[in-house]
């Protein structure tokens, strides 16, 4: 008895694993089959028909956001009226780059400009600039 029991629960075992093998493969078929469409949907773009040249504007924004930045270390930080243009000019130049590009992608472009400052009063100046410029309606060029 125990061996037809034995058996018995074998036969269930290999037939379950049998099961399981052939889940497993209809699931490899499916995501074999996925891979092939993709494959194909990636063959059939044209990135000729991308815009690049409008990354220029990005580039170009970025430099500008540098050397607005290079600008506030040296703006002199007893002269408010001084101190306003400056923020006005880098968060006019921040809500551009916003505008040509995205708000993460200015955000993180700051960030790097930020860190790269050791004078906190230009940092500061920087940090307001670029809540300023989120304020801002549009890019004034």
């Amino acid at each position: 008895m125990k061996k037809t029991v034995s058996a018995l629960m074998l036969i269930a075992l290999l037939a379950a694993c049998e099961d399981a093998n052939q889940a497993i493969d209809q699931a490899q078929d499916a995501a074999n089959s996925a891979v092939d469409s993709l494959q194909d949907k990636m063959e059939n773009v044209d990135f000729s028909e991308l815009k690049l040249d409008q990354l220029g504007d990005v580039q170009g924004l970025a430099k500008e956001l540098a050397e607005s930045a290079q600008a506030a270390m040296n703006v002199d930080f007893s002269d408010n009226k001084a101190i306003n243009q400056a923020k006005e000019s880098i968060a006019n130049t921040y809500a551009c780059l916003v505008d040509a590009s995205s708000e993460s992608t200015a955000e993180k472009i700051m960030n790097k400009v930020i860190a790269v400052v050791t004078n906190e009063e230009a940092k500061n100046l920087l940090e307001q600039s670029m809540d300023r410029a989120k304020e801002m309606s549009e890019c004034v060029m």
